[in-house]
C-alpha cells in the first residue's frame, strides 16, 4: 500500500460501535455510499445552484434513500421501506430504478408526470414497427406509453429520456437503462422480458 491508497479503517473493526452509532454493516455501507457521492461530485459535470434544483417532484430524503439502497444492496431494504412507507417489493423496485437511471428514474417510478402529447405520439410511431401485436391499441396516459399485449411500458422522465418498464407478476417494473430514443428503449424492454428473473 502506498501513501495515496485509502486506509481500510472499518475493516479492522470486529466489535460493534458504541451507541448511538449504527452497526458495522450500516457504517460500511454509509462509507461506501459517501465515497460514491464524493466521486460523483468531484468527477461529474460542473453545475450551478439553478441546475441543481431538480423540480422533479421527488424530495431529497426519498432520492437519497433510493440511492443508498441501490448501492448497498438488500441488507437495509426493510428499514428503508419502512422509512418511506413502502412495501419491501416497492422499495426494491425503487432501488432498481435508481440503478438504471439515478434520481430521474426514481421520479419516473414514483409518479406519473405530464408529458407533451406530441412527444408520446412520436414515440408511439417510433415503436410501432417493433410491436409483436401491431394492431393492438397502445395506451397513452400522462408520461406513459403502454403496449399491454407486449408487456412493455415506456415512461418519459424529467430527464427527457424514455425509461423502459416491463410487466411482471402483475406490476410494472423498471427494466433497463433510459434512452433518448423510444425505439431503443422499447427494444431494451423486450430484451429484458426474455432474460431470466428472480422474484
Amino acid at each position: 500500500m502506498n501513501s495515496t491508497d485509502p486506509l481500510p479503517v472499518l475493516d479492522g473493526l470486529t466489535e460493534p460501535p458504541p451507541a448511538p452509532l449504527p452497526g458495522l454493516d450500516a457504517l460500511r455501507a454509509l462509507v461506501a455510499d459517501a465515497a460514491l457521492r464524493a466521486a460523483a461530485l468531484l468527477d461529474g459535470p460542473r453545475t450551478t445552484v439553478a441546475e441543481g434544483a431538480f423540480g422533479d417532484g421527488v424530495d431529497d430524503v426519498t432520492a437519497d434513500i433510493a440511492r443508498f439502497v441501490a448501492h448497498s444492496g438488500d441488507v437495509h431494504l426493510e428499514r428503508a421501506a419502512a422509512r418511506l412507507g413502502l412495501s419491501v417489493g416497492q422499495m426494491r423496485l425503487l432501488a432498481t430504478a435508481h440503478r438504471f437511471g439515478g434520481r430521474p428514474a426514481v421520479a419516473t417510478f414514483l409518479a406519473p408526470l405530464p408529458a407533451d402529447p406530441g412527444v408520446l405520439a412520436a414515440a408511439e410511431h417510433a415503436v410501432q414497427p417493433l410491436r409483436p401485436s401491431p394492431t393492438a391499441p397502445v395506451e397513452r396516459h400522462h408520461n406513459h406509453l403502454t403496449d399491454a399485449p407486449a408487456r412493455v411500458q415506456l415512461r418519459y422522465g424529467p430527464d427527457h429520456l424514455w425509461h423502459p418498464y416491463v410487466e411482471r407478476y402483475g406490476s410494472w417494473q423498471p427494466a433497463a437503462v433510459s434512452h433518448p430514443d423510444a425505439a431503443t428503449a422499447y427494444r431494451a424492454a423486450r430484451t429484458a422480458l426474455r432474460a431470466p428473473t428472480r422474484r
